[in-house]
């Protein structure tokens, strides 16, 4: 934060000694070349500004995603710099893994898969098993990738059943008669050990890698949390980052097999769209004007840079003005998203 406010200070120091008609709508492409004329080393530091990461939660369908889980496995990737995905039909579960994969996994890696195995999952573990040759097809694009899989229940209704594990190495061929041979387990009612189930993996000592040491979990139910379970988010993210190497959760979120959900509509996933004509100005002093593609009804939310949400409203129109000067210095995420379920966000800076 307190580079970030240097930033903002530099920003602000450039803006007031342009004498910025307020009036106008200004452009990005303006505020940089007015960046650029003042002094070229401001331009590196609104640059950096913007390539800042900013971890925000998800859009997603209540009805069809288990709140709890999305909510909790959110915070396990933001905590330890990975990505959560959102998955509305089980189909394209490999697919997913195999994307997770390519994006983020390097030469030298260990990757852990951590699968609920409870009755809800039955559909995805088997398009998993679909899926196999894809996914491992995958991982051998890298270079001496270790591999393991763990799968968990509830450990106070499946007995010693809810917990199994296996580390393959680089023996890709075992794991695939692992993962054909999964049946799944009751684990009662909804939550599950999901915090257990990772604890359990960890003291397997697996993890070896000095580059990249990824976890995908896949689950559609939330964690159990304590007394049910020896163990609490705050535990599971202190042992994934307290190395020098981060373990990296990267959840996939599936919906839930269940009478629920079989009967609502199905569900659509929110995909981005250009809803944003204009944006200004950014950066701002405190007032925010946005003109929208076109009139509609629109949610809007703004983030700040922890990720954490600091404005929320419904709006109808095409103009959008907000006075947001009582915010603190930084940067921020502005998100808006119709009843289509399209998105878009866009990242801003607020000085003072």
């Amino acid at each position: 934060m307190k580079q970030l406010l240097i930033f903002s200070i530099l920003i602000l120091t450039i803006l007031s000694s342009c004498n910025l008609n307020k009036d106008r709508k200004l452009s990005n492409d303006e505020i940089k070349e007015l960046a650029i004329s003042h002094n070229d080393s401001v331009m590196v530091v609104l640059d950096s500004l913007y390539k800042l990461s900013i971890f925000i939660p998800p859009l997603y369908d209540k009805q069809a995603f288990d709140s709890a889980a999305t909510i909790k496995f959110f915070e396990l990737a933001k905590a330890t710099q990975g990505e959560v995905t959102l998955l509305v039909n089980s189909k394209l579960i490999s697919n997913e893994i195999i994307e997770i994969i390519k994006t983020h996994a390097s030469d030298n890696s260990d990757i852990l898969f951590l699968i609920d195995k409870t009755g809800s999952m039955i559909d995805d573990i088997e398009n998993v098993k679909k899926g196999l040759e894809q996914i491992i097809e995958s991982i051998n694009n890298f270079k001496n990738v270790r591999l393991a899989i763990a799968l968990y229940g509830d450990k106070n209704v499946d007995g010693s059943n809810w917990f199994s594990y296996k580390d393959f190495e680089e023996d890709y061929s075992s794991a695939k008669q692992f993962i054909n041979a999964i049946q799944v387990s009751d684990g009662g009612d909804t939550p599950e050990s999901v915090y257990d189930g990772f604890f359990k993996s960890a003291e397997q000592g697996f993890w070896k890698s000095d580059s990249k040491r990824m976890i995908i979990l896949i689950g559609d139910a939330p964690p159990l949390e304590k007394p049910a379970s020896d163990y609490s988010i705050s535990d599971v993210i202190k042992q994934a980052t307290e190395d020098k190497i981060i373990m990296n959760f990267y959840p996939i979120v599936v919906t839930p097999t269940s009478d629920v959900v079989s009967t609502t509509p199905e569900t659509k996933p929110y995909e981005t769209e250009n809803l944003i004509l204009v944006f200004f100005p950014n950066p701002s002093t405190g007032l925010i004007n946005v003109d929208f593609v076109k009139s509609d009804n629109y949610s809007i939310e703004i983030f700040n840079s922890s990720g954490n949400i600091v404005l929320t409203e419904n709006f109808s129109g095409e103009n959008w003005k907000k006075d947001i000067s009582n915010f603190s210095a930084g940067i921020y995420v502005f998100r808006v998203s119709n009843q289509d379920n399209k998105f878009q966000t866009y990242k801003f800076v607020l000085q003072k």
